[in-house]
């Protein structure tokens, strides 16, 4: 996992765990909000099923305390037809009667309609005996069409009661009977203190009573005509009963609820549909839905509340490990250019040492080559010296293989301590080490030697012979530590801006007492070899702007040597030289 990633995770851990806190503190607000809405709908439903409970059983109270009324009084207008056939309803008679069973008026009526007696005073008797002249003046004692029934025979009485009971300005309930010679006794009752207690028996006074506090904003009673009872006569909202919001209750809902917002402020409202008496009516209770804003308010403060704390948290958390790991960064930071640092000293020093034993061997070199070059020569001249000895001829032999030796490793020492230049080229790093590795594959095969190279397509500026010279020392001396028996592998690695050459082998390996002398020069483990061969190949990779490096982790099969040449893949421009 790369820095940013390891950077990048807390920082996206972090928001999603924001993220879900969001989530989580608005499910809680909406269901907090939600539950104290469900607790208002409840209220006013609660409320709106005691004035329908209240209404219909004071209506139930009303109308049977009604029917006793009126049977009283329909059973006083029969009393007095009895009376009527054995004489004496006069004006006198007619008022102790109405006196005794607390009555308003008596009237006694004639077959056609016309007053013969009255219990009122008889100074109005007469004034109203002088205007019942017509169809016109029989209305001013009981209400239109209330006497036809009676004088025509249709029925032996009737009664009216509150509901209609209305007669020139007065409220009266009325009862009336039919004579047996023709005509009808009319009995009444003023009904204006009954009405009075029928309101307090009725809704309107109980939702008059609830409308009064702060937490009912309206409590109304419509059907399809109009207002049958309202708590405050400040309906400053649509009564229409066709809304949308009410058309469930057609549909057999039993409750439907809204909020909305008047001149006075937020409203709650619950509605529901009854029968009231024999219509159908709507009752609506609006409540004040102040506290359900309040609620939202205080839930969103609390969770604004919540976020700030928790994205503080989050800053904090963050800012502390970001501090962490700038700090880790650092350090690791640190500890790699500190390792590089020691890399560069000890490559240099190496290089010191490599330049000082070249010119010690370049020294020496010359100082052997002439002396070295005679010896040659004679050895030459004595073999071919006839009438020889055999062992003489053969020691002669010896001295001049042995002295072509010594010339081979007079020229590495030249060689070593005057090496070319590099010359640059683009290559195809890739195909130019799988060829060095084919070519020392069929030239260094053996039955338990196996070869085998990644080199995906790679190109670097290097030198071609310098490569091939680094890549065949390298699997050489892999080879002669394995005496032939082993396995080899050579790769070629793309590490940034630099390539790596990697060839690693399953052999004994390289004590850790002899690691930091095997690039020294003439330094060797193998009594055959000169030390010559990774000295050569280091200062080969470093010409080329590289480092030749024994790698710390084991070779194949976790053991063995892993060698590491680390090539740039361009090389620097070339400083101009001033005119």
């Amino acid at each position: 996992m790369t820095h940013l990633n390891r950077r990048s995770l807390p920082l996206v851990t972090g928001l999603l765990v924001i993220i879900a806190a969001i989530v989580m503190f608005q499910w809680d607000a909406s269901r907090r909000v939600s539950h104290f809405r469900d607790m208002m709908e409840s209220q006013g439903q609660a409320m709106a099923d005691i004035v329908a409970e209240s209404s219909i059983h004071g209506l139930n109270t009303f109308n049977s305390w009604e029917n006793e009324v009126n049977q009283r009084l329909v059973n006083n207008a029969l009393w007095l037809v009895w009376l009527d056939t054995h004489g004496g309803l006069d004006s006198v008679h007619l008022r102790d009667f109405a006196n005794t069973m607390d009555l308003h008026r008596i009237l006694v009526f004639r077959a056609d309609g016309s007053l013969a007696a009255a219990s009122h005073d008889p100074s109005a008797q007469k004034a109203t005996e002088q205007n019942v002249a017509g169809e016109s003046d029989r209305h001013l004692a009981v209400p239109p069409g209330f006497l036809d029934p009676l004088l025509n025979g249709e029925t032996p009485f009737r009664a009216l009661g509150f509901k209609n009971a209305s007669v020139s300005g007065e409220k009266r309930v009325l009862a009336g009977a039919a004579r047996f010679d023709g005509g009808a006794i009319v009995v009444s009752i003023l009904a204006d203190d009954l009405l009075a207690f029928r309101n307090e028996l009725g809704p309107g006074h109980l939702i008059k009573s609830l409308g009064e506090g702060r937490v009912f904003r309206h409590i109304v009673i419509q059907d399809r005509t109009g207002i049958q009872a309202s708590s405050t006569s400040r309906l400053n909202f649509s009564l229409d009963l066709d809304e949308p919001y009410l058309a469930p209750l057609e549909n057999g809902s039993r409750w439907v609820s809204r909020e909305f917002v008047d001149d006075d402020g937020g409203v709650f409202e619950v509605s529901r549909k009854m029968v009231l008496g024999n219509s159908e009516v709507w009752l609506r209770v609006g409540l004040d839905a102040s506290l359900l804003d309040e609620m939202r308010v205080a839930t969103r403060k609390q969770a604004l509340m919540r976020l700030a704390v928790l994205l503080a948290v989050f800053f904090l958390v963050s800012a502390l490990t970001y501090a962490w790991q700038r700090q880790s960064l650092l350090d690791t930071q640190v500890a790699r250019i500190s390792a590089e640092l020691r890399r560069h000293e000890a490559e240099a020093r190496r290089r010191e040492k490599l330049v000082a034993m070249g010119a010690l061997g370049a020294g020496v070199a010359h100082q052997i080559r002439n002396p070295l070059n005679s010896i040659h020569m004679i050895a030459q001249v004595l073999g071919r010296t006839a009438d020889l000895p055999d062992t003489v001829s053969e020691q002669a032999r010896h001295i001049r293989d042995e002295s072509a030796r010594i010339e081979e490793i007079v020229q590495q020492f030249l060689k070593f301590a005057k090496p070319r230049e590099p010359v640059f080229e683009r290559v195809d790093l890739a195909e130019l080490v799988r060829e060095v590795v084919d070519v020392q594959a069929a030239a260094l095969a053996s039955e338990h030697l196996t070869f085998s190279s990644y080199a995906p397509g790679l190109k670097a500026e290097v030198d071609r012979q310098f490569v091939i010279e680094a890549v065949e020392n390298l699997m050489r001396n892999a080879v002669q530590a394995m005496a032939g028996r082993g396995k080899v592998m050579v790769s070629l690695i793309a590490s940034g801006e630099w390539a790596e050459i990697v060839v690693a082998d399953n052999g004994p390996g390289i004590d850790d007492a002899d690691a930091d002398r095997i690039f020294d020069l003439y330094y060797t483990t193998r009594p055959e070899g000169t030390g010559l061969g990774l000295s050569l190949t280091a200062q080969m990779v470093s010409s080329m702007g590289g480092l030749l490096v024994l790698d710390s982790e084991p070779g194949l099969d976790n053991r063995g040597a892993r060698f590491v040449a680390r090539l740039p893949l361009r090389q620097p421009p070339a400083k101009e030289n001033p005119a």
